[in-house]
């Protein structure tokens, strides 16, 4: 079986891979590959799927990182067969798996998407072929008349554009525009970054202490209410990533406080997701949690989500460490109260399509490889748990107190 493994540089190699050698050793055995539907015949084959030739035979790609859905795109055409997404529950592997999936979904490509939990289970988690129906009929009139004013009223900042591996979360902004009358503005990542600058200096700060850490963070709150300021914006996303470089911080604490004062923040650029945070905030007042899919057990019917800009309003507590992939900045580790939640996903060219189910936040975790707000989510019955993974809609996800 040839493994071809996707990861991104800007995780850390040895931890990529160390944190996986259980599982090559587990994948070795033919009964465990039965057991998940990967290819049991030949000897483990572990591909770098940045090399320029792929060699013949069964492939399963293994979606090892996040930032890693770009590479993929560009390496299909060199795919042959059926196509097997494998991932585990470390470095946004199941979140990147997702954004892929749902890509080949849009482009009539058959996948299946396997997810090995972290403690895995006697039972197969179960793949899907295809997005499905999922019309907003289905569930409710999610764009009543209060969601409709506040979209109507909405000026919203797309700073630095979209990530590069949200390859199946693009939008018709026109369509929206028409559609809804909500206005959308372009900044330039630049402005932003130049803002920072004049507040925090002009080179990069990589302190590594918290408390080094805070004043950098602070003044990218700073320049981003400069940014609401000047061009009167309601909502918000940033291609935050971008910032590492130029500034030698991230934007997580004050997407994370920019939320708590009302003006709703998405990061990685991704329109979806910050279109079904708006939704919601119009619904309830509370701006909710944008997280990612980490890993899945499906004898519990659970999957856990995490990302590193928590809302702090909708935590219990919560520290400041690092922002997970760069170790740099200031990330949120929130400590969510367990209890009852909504989690809901809008997307689609035109924003038609939802995912939207309620289950129980059981527990907040603290796995190393992942980012810092970590929560498991549990599905109410084992349908809403599949209709998750056949409903592919991106690899990010919207959590709130149950509505």
């Amino acid at each position: 079986m040839n493994l071809i493994v996707f990861a991104s540089p800007l995780h850390d190699a040895s931890s990529v891979l160390s944190c996986r050698q259980e599982l090559f050793e587990r994948l070795k055995d033919n009964d465990y590959r039965r057991k998940y539907g990967l290819p049991e015949d030949g000897e483990l084959n572990i591909i770098d799927g940045t090399k320029q030739d792929l060699p013949a035979g069964d492939m399963v790609c293994f979606i090892g990182t996040g930032g890693t859905e770009e590479l993929f795109r560009e390496r299909l055409g060199q795919l042959s067969g059926d196509i097997i997404l494998l991932s585990d529950g470390y470095h946004n592997s199941l979140a990147a798996a997702f954004e892929i999936a749902s890509f080949l979904d849009q482009h009539g490509i058959r996948a299946r998407l396997v997810n090995i939990p972290l403690v895995t289970s006697g039972e197969d988690p179960g793949t899907a072929t295809a997005a499905g129906g999922s019309g907003l009929h289905r569930f409710g009139n999610i764009y009543d008349g209060k969601a409709k004013e506040y979209l109507r009223n909405s000026r919203v900042g797309l700073i630095g554009g979209a990530s590069s591996w949200l390859i199946a979360s693009e939008v018709n902004l026109d369509y929206v525009s028409s559609e809804f009358g909500t206005e959308f503005i372009n900044i330039g990542i630049d402005e932003l970054a130049g803002e920072f600058k004049r507040l925090n200096g002009a080179e990069p700060d990589r302190a590594r202490s918290t408390d080094d850490r805070m004043p950098a963070a602070e003044n990218m709150e700073k320049a981003l209410m400069k940014l609401v300021e000047k061009y009167r914006l309601t909502a918000l996303t940033v291609k935050c990533f971008d910032l590492l470089g130029s500034c030698g911080t991230t934007a997580c604490l004050a997407l994370s406080r920019l939320n708590d004062k009302g003006i709703v923040c998405g990061c990685e650029g991704d329109i979806p997701a910050l279109w079904t945070m708006m939704t919601v905030y119009a619904h309830c007042g509370k701006v909710p949690f944008m997280a990612n899919p980490s890993s899945s057990d499906p004898d519990r019917l659970s999957v856990d989500f995490a990302h590193c800009t928590v809302p702090v309003s909708m935590t219990d507590s919560f520290t400041l460490p690092t922002h997970f992939e760069s170790g740099t900045g200031v990330g949120v580790a929130g400590i969510l109260p367990t209890g009852r939640y909504t989690a809901v996903k809008i997307g689609g060219r035109k924003l038609d399509r939802i995912f939207w189910t309620k289950g129980t936040v059981t527990a907040n975790t603290c796995v190393a490889a992942r980012c810092r707000t970590q929560v498991s989510f549990r599905f109410d019955c084992r349908e809403d748990f599949d209709r998750f993974f056949a409903n592919r809609l991106g690899n990010h996800i919207v959590l709130t107190p149950e509505i």
